[in-house]
């Protein structure tokens, strides 16, 4: 079965041992999703406590040869559980095959989960899971703002934390699109304030306490790319993408933050061609812009007519899906050559 990208939290979060299908597929460009959904089902559906021969992990590359392993090893339950899981990473090879025989008389009590990348609407693995019934295809793409805000929000009243207005706005434009880097941020946050008991009175994140734990390089380097790019500094922009990739930061998860500010930069160019002054119209960035960030947007505005940014949103809206669909290097080259793009059009 397919499941929309916008209902796979939800799915996961709801997932009970006892619903389980035989075979769950994760793919998609963000590794950190599929990664935290994998540690995810195999805690939900193997308990707390399992026995270590419950779960088995191995690389597509096992199966070469041998694809009947696959529903051997599902079908080996141990003495002392009642089900097993089998973890494969990667969806090459005779992945496919294997997963084939094994949903044609899957073993009860027996989950199989493949983790891959991005898959093709025509890859064979992704075609499985998405016909058979008794299969579920879990997409995992780059988060967008919306996403954020509402998985902030859900992490952080789960660990008994509200928000300040002004705190989650910065909170949005500190975390990664990758939810895996998401999480391990966010824990970070919730560590520095405290873990507080379900009894405990709600505790409050603040402004302060963003900048303590995220106001970090990874933020300036955002900051700095997106600011190079819509300034024209085409080389600039080149050396500080190639310095994020190399940190860690998948290219295309700059995307996201390049359109949010594009779309902030558009909403500013047409408040001002209807009268609106300069300063008032720069307010209407989320968060504030830092004092040293003022000049840099001030000379952008100068650069980008309302027209030219709409051109640049729609640039970056087109890339963004293509690198949906893609690989990781394939992603990397589409948004470095769509920054470069824009770099060079701030000159024209």
């Amino acid at each position: 079965m397919k499941l929309p990208a916008h209902n796979v939290g939800k799915w996961i979060e709801s997932f009970k041992a006892k619903d389980a299908p035989a075979f769950i597929l994760l793919y998609g460009p963000d590794a950190g999703g599929v990664m935290e959904a994998a540690r995810h089902l195999k805690r939900a559906y193997l308990g707390a406590s399992p026995d270590p021969l419950q779960y088995s992990q191995m690389a597509d590359s096992a199966l070469t040869g041998q694809p009947g392993i696959l529903t051997d090893e599902a079908a080996a339950i141990p003495m002392f559980g009642d089900c097993k899981l089998v973890h494969v990473t990667g969806a090459g090879g005779k992945v496919n095959e294997a997963v084939k025989l094994y949903l044609a008389n899957p073993p009860s009590q027996a989950l199989v989960i493949v983790d891959a990348g991005s898959l093709t609407p025509s890859s064979a693995i992704r075609k499985l899971a998405e016909k058979e019934n008794n299969a579920m295809a879990l997409p995992f793409y780059m988060l967008d703002a919306r996403d954020i805000v509402q998985l902030a929000r859900s992490f952080l009243l789960g660990e008994n934390y509200n928000i300040e207005s002004a705190a989650l706005d910065v909170l949005v434009s500190r975390l990664t699109t990758d939810r895996g880097v998401m999480q391990r941020d966010l824990e970070k946050l919730v560590m520095y304030k405290g873990v507080l008991k379900k009894s405990d009175p709600k505790g409050m994140i603040a402004l302060d306490d963003i900048e303590a734990v995220l106001g970090n390089a990874s933020q300036a380097s955002f900051d700095q790319l997106i600011d190079s790019v819509a300034g024209g500094r085409v080389d600039t922009a080149d050396q500080v993408l190639d310095l994020m990739v190399s940190s860690g930061t998948p290219a295309e998860a700059t995307l996201p933050a390049m359109r949010m500010h594009f779309q902030t930069l558009h909403l500013v160019l047409g408040l001002m061609e209807t009268g609106t002054s300069q300063n008032a119209a720069m307010s209407s960035f989320r968060p504030p812009l830092h004092f040293k960030r003022k000049p840099l947007v001030e000379n952008q505005l100068r650069l980008w007519t309302r027209r030219k940014a709409a051109r640049a949103l729609a640039l970056l809206q087109e890339a963004e899906a293509d690198c949906r669909g893609g690989s990781r290097s394939l992603a990397h080259a589409q948004a470095g050559q769509v920054l470069l793009r824009l770099s060079r059009a701030a000159r024209r």
